[in-house]
């Protein structure tokens, strides 16, 4: 059966210098106000390990969901926040839709 659930991979590298908790940080004022949206499933943060590179990933509950929660979130500028972290042009956002869950 086919899903409308749409996973959002935003990654980011984070500049050397950078702590952990600092990335934290700004990922909770961020996933504050996603988490409020309509159509907001769950998110997780994750690091990998080795490296300083980081995803965001959210389940929207649709495509059109999904828009309008990033129209608000730039207006928002919440993002702008986090930019002073990372390696400029790091940021790389991609789309995926939900086939099956087990």
């Amino acid at each position: 059966m086919k899903s409308n659930v749409i996973t959002e991979l935003l990654k980011i590298e984070a500049l050397p210098g950078t702590t952990p908790e600092q990335v934290v940080e700004k990922a909770d004022a961020i996933n504050g106000f996603i988490s409020k949206q309509d159509g907001f499933i769950d998110s997780e943060l994750v690091k990998a390990l080795e490296g300083n590179t980081w995803y965001f990933i959210y389940h929207i509950e649709n495509m059109e969901k999904l828009k309008a929660v990033g129209e608000k979130i730039r207006s928002n500028r919440l993002f702008g926040e986090i930019m002073p972290l990372i390696e400029p042009d790091s940021m790389n956002v991609s789309f995926y839709q939900k086939v099956k869950s087990w």
